[in-house]
């Protein structure tokens, strides 16, 4: 995440009215006055794959495009080298959402709220955006109010509220990969986010889950306790069982659970010649692990 400094460059007031910035975004720093871009009627708020943007803000006279080299995609607006961006990582469906969903917001605030293309951002820029996501505003045109829908529907909006400090952090190092990314194919002449200064890294606190036997031996008991009178709720019981049991004693994933099938399990002997069992899983990165699992 990048540093905001205590006074932005003053920004060209015929195009800009008013923006949206938190005044929470730090304690004692003082904020530059609102600014928003007057647009007159605003661009919808659509998806990356539905977006349509007008000519003077698909990027295709991007004041950051690289000129003079040969590009290495044949992207020729911003929502196409994104889309090329994002086409690497179709294989890790969780990988792809979330980095659409970053990617996306960017673009959507930079042409709607800006009025200027997503290849035309500078560094300034994406220190106003630091703060619209800490407080994304207007809420109604930008939050998402009671049950997700799908990204078709009108009633789709980019963010579900404001993005926690650990949120930002994690929105930016994407950007700044994608930044960079189209750097390396041609597409962009620089990237803005290398200019802000980077953080030594602290080492993260190991940490440790698990439950204490009584409390383990009370969730088992709470499952042996379900009623089991109908078919039905014999069902619902082992259901519940295995899955309770399978993710104790294995420290798997949610999302390794469901897209590891059974005959992941299988046995094999050991140097003593005793059957073992093992499961085989694919796990985040699309990396396979082998696990020793339980006779029962």
């Amino acid at each position: 995440m990048i540093d905001v400094p205590a006074n932005l460059p003053s920004l060209d007031r015929n195009k800009i009215t008013s923006t949206h910035v938190s005044p929470h975004s730090h304690p004692t720093m003082p904020l530059p006055e609102p600014v928003r871009v007057s647009s007159g009627t605003l661009l919808p708020l659509e998806p990356l794959d539905q977006l349509s943007l007008p000519p003077d803000l698909d990027g295709g006279r991007g004041k950051n495009r690289a000129l003079g080299n040969r590009p290495q995609i044949a992207a020729q607006t911003d929502v196409d080298a994104i889309k090329a961006w994002l086409a690497r990582f179709v294989e890790t469906q969780a990988t792809f959402d979330t980095y659409r969903k970053e990617s996306e917001r960017l673009l959507l605030w930079s042409t709607t709220e800006l009025r200027k293309p997503f290849s035309s951002l500078t560094h300034e820029d994406l220190l106003l955006y630091q703060r619209f996501l800490a407080d994304p505003q207007p809420a109604q045109r930008w939050v998402m109010t009671g049950r997700k829908v799908a990204r078709a529907d009108p009633r789709w909006r980019p963010f579900a509220g404001p993005l926690s400090p650990a949120s930002q952090r994690q929105a930016f190092v994407i950007v700044n990969t994608l930044f960079a990314w189209l750097v390396n194919a041609g597409y962009l002449a620089g990237n803005p986010l290398s200019l802000s200064r980077q953080r030594a890294r602290k080492a993260k606190p190991r940490v440790t889950r698990f439950l204490e036997d009584d409390l383990w031996q009370a969730v088992k008991t709470s499952i042996e306790a379900m009623p089991r009178d109908t078919v039905r709720e014999q069902e619902y019981y082992a259901r519940v069982r295995w899955l309770i049991s399978l993710s104790y004693l294995m420290g798997l994933r949610i999302s390794e659970v469901v897209s590891n099938p059974m005959g992941g399990f299988f046995r094999r002997r050991d140097r003593n010649g005793q059957d073992r069992w093992w499961l085989a899983i694919t796990g985040k990165g699309d990396k396979e692990r082998l696990l020793p699992a339980r006779p029962n």
